[in-house]
């Protein structure tokens, strides 16, 4: 199909913000067929939303047909096992059963109990950084943090949780279909480093329960069902980084989002009550998840393209929630009173909507109100530098200066 543009990651300024070529994408050939993925690329609200939703497809590689990109995360699977293990990327009855087993200590409740821990956290790491006076956002309090929390609701011992920060990197990494093999070797070296040290853990967890989600997990039974050692693992690493690296990037774009707009910051200091509201708007805005891999079953009938059974689709959740036709003409402004903010989709939607979705925001909006709260006349220190990932969007750095009266 001849179009006048493509998906292309590689273009000048792509990596700093994508949303210009996702809205000419959206507006020139919004069911993209992309000749570097060797699949379709959806950039409108309702194409993604319906894609996601549609429980008749697959997130499972095994039913795509054979591509470059297919063979090569084929092949990726091959190298760690075979069939993956991970809930995400497992179909019903697999997904089902795997997420009944996981649900129980992510629920919303469960994760209302957690709120004092994370508030205690956040105001720890913000006692050590104040006096600077300067500080990297990303490297000093975002990237650390989310680690932090999820290895203390693990019952992970804190001097263990840093070596987490490259591990998670690795994988989130990893996710991208364009990397070169050099540093997908890598990524894979430090996955396995990572699985190890949980398999340690897992036992140890065995043989001396204790007061944490790990345990809880190694215990956790539906009806004498119970998951194995390797399926546990594999959940584990898909929620470090479902946990962290877009916690991290929420953190960052919150307040790199808040420094641009001061008139949004004194929106959110005057009415603290937004602040849910601006988590939303902040995901919505220049959310970490840009991309979400599907599998057509059967045809597919989009206006702008017929996608056939086997054909690898690229949902571009990045591009969904600016499209103008579901969030107004001002989709590429920040406002933290939008009223549909939280129809974002983010956190997906139907039987794959993310399971760490409720820890994800509770760590993000404990962590911006702290933030506002105690650091004032916040302002750029120098460049925001952004990671390079294609999947998993966010910034390595966000260095800033600040006041603390």
């Amino acid at each position: 199909m001849a179009t006048a543009v493509a998906f292309d990651p590689f273009e000048a300024g792509y990596v700093d913000s994508p949303y210009a070529q996702y809205a000419r994408l959206r507006a020139g050939d919004p069911v993209h067929w992309s000749d570097l993925l060797h699949g379709w690329v959806l950039t409108r609200y309702d194409d993604v939303a319906h894609v996601l939703r549609e429980p008749t497809i697959s997130v499972e590689i095994d039913n795509a047909l054979p591509t470059p990109a297919v063979d090569t995360e084929r092949q990726r699977m091959a190298e760690r096992g075979g069939k993956a293990d991970t809930l995400v990327l497992r179909d019903d009855p697999d997904h089902a059963r795997l997420r009944r087993l996981m649900q129980q200590p992510f629920g919303i409740r469960a994760i209302a109990d957690l709120r004092e821990m994370v508030r205690v956290r956040i105001d720890a790491a913000i006692d050590e950084l104040v006096p600077r006076g300067e500080i990297d956002v990303i490297g000093d309090f975002a990237y650390p943090l989310p680690v932090a929390i999820f290895c203390e609701m693990l019952g992970i011992p804190d001097e263990d949780s840093p070596r987490f920060r490259d591990w998670t990197s690795a994988v989130a990494r990893n996710l991208d279909p364009v990397i070169s093999a050099e540093e997908r070797n890598k990524c894979n070296a430090l996955m396995d480093e990572m699985e190890l040290y949980l398999i340690e853990q897992i036992e140890e967890k065995r043989r001396h329960p204790a007061d944490d989600i790990m345990t809880e997990l190694v215990h956790a039974e539906e009806q004498g069902d119970r998951l194995s050692r390797d399926e546990l693992v594999a959940q584990l690493v898909t929620l470090y980084v479902a946990g962290h690296e877009p916690t991290t990037a929420l953190i960052g774009t919150g307040m790199r989002a808040l420094i641009e707009n001061p008139a949004q910051l004194a929106l959110l200091e005057a009415d603290p009550s937004l602040f849910p509201n601006a988590v939303n708007e902040f995901l919505r805005w220049d959310g970490p998840n840009q991309f979400v891999r599907r599998v057509a079953t059967a045809p597919i009938a989009l206006d702008g393209g017929m996608i056939e059974p086997g054909q690898v689709i690229y949902c571009c959740v990045g591009a969904a929630n600016r499209d103008p036709e579901r969030f107004g003409v001002d989709v590429d402004e920040v406002h933290i009173d939008r009223a549909d903010a939280s129809h974002h989709l983010q956190f997906g939607m139907g039987v794959h909507s993310c399971l760490g979705a409720h820890l994800a925001r509770l760590q993000a909006e404990l962590a911006l109100r702290a933030l506002v709260a105690r650091l004032h006349d916040v302002a750029l220190a120098g460049p925001p530098a952004w990671s390079e990932r294609m999947v998993i969007r966010g910034l390595q750095h966000l260095p800033v200066s600040f006041t603390t009266s």
